[in-house]
């Protein structure tokens, strides 16, 4: 799990989501977007690497909610999502309803996910 400033003339955040995500880890992501966001006037995009993501447990669900709304109050304008298999798939189209999240695209590859945010 990394959360960065791309080097991109646009101002994007990456978020690397990898293995069994705790509720720990997506806290830590909130402090960094934190951090992040006024260095970028607070209007970002966010591009999302969940290729080798296993899954996030229950508790972890939650905070995923709070999560995207928590980014979304930050500064979000998109979301651009690399999803690796169809059960992390399922898992974030539950999450971004649950969070009402509207401007999400997903991708199967991080360069076409790359690609949509620097249009």
């Amino acid at each position: 799990m990394s959360v960065r400033r791309l080097d991109s003339p646009k101002p994007i955040i990456e978020i690397v989501w990898e293995g069994i995500v705790s509720p720990e880890q997506v806290e830590h992501v909130n402090t960094e977007i934190e951090r992040i966001a006024p260095q970028l006037g607070n209007a970002f995009d966010v591009l999302v690497d969940m290729r080798n993501l296993k899954a996030f447990p229950q508790d972890t669900k939650d905070k995923m909610v709070a999560h995207q709304k928590r980014a979304k109050e930050l500064g979000m304008k998109r979301a651009s999502v690399a999803v690796g298999g169809a059960i992390a798939k399922m898992q974030l189209n539950r999450i971004s309803k649950e969070s009402e999240h509207q401007t999400e695209f997903q991708w199967e590859t991080y360069d076409e996910a790359l690609a949509f945010l620097l249009k």
